[in-house]
């Protein structure tokens, strides 16, 4: 297993960047998050998996039509969950004060979750057509609530 110096610059690579502040602001992170991981010599999985590839998170960061079909599905299917599990954020002030910044801090989880269940839909129905799969999921999730 590499070690997080390593993944790291594996990071700095796939997104272009030269310093660990760059790296940062293109991962939607904050600073102190890359030198905890430096200090700690681990890196979270999930961005272990974009330093693979396996997520193509530079998507994130560019402008839309870059992203693949299966990412744009999985905008969707992000979104939709994240408004299903934080309806309740603007019902008052207070409620948004708690709720704002971990509904907002829980967005790239939930698309690199959802990039994962599109994708995965697909090699299960052997199917071609990232968008008809977003839709296929979000029938099910809608029609069987939580």
């Amino acid at each position: 297993m590499a070690d997080a110096a390593q993944i790291i610059d594996k990071l700095k690579a796939r997104f272009r960047v030269e310093t660990d502040s760059d790296l940062a602001m293109r991962l939607l992170i904050s600073r102190s998050s890359v030198a905890n991981w430096r200090n700690r010599d681990s890196v979270p999985e999930r961005y272990r998996r974009i330093a693979e590839g396996e997520v193509n998170w530079a998507a994130w960061s560019t402008p839309y039509p870059e992203m693949s079909d299966i990412e744009r599905a999985a905008m969707r299917i992000a979104i939709m969950r994240l408004v299903r599990d934080f309806a309740g954020v603007g019902s008052d002030y207070r409620s948004f004060l708690e709720d704002s910044m971990r509904a907002a801090s829980s967005w790239q989880s939930y698309w690199a979750q959802a990039c994962l269940d599109v994708y995965q839909e697909m090699e299960t129905r052997d199917a071609d057509n990232a968008h008809h799969t977003a839709d296929l999921l979000a029938y099910r999730e809608l029609s069987n609530p939580k």
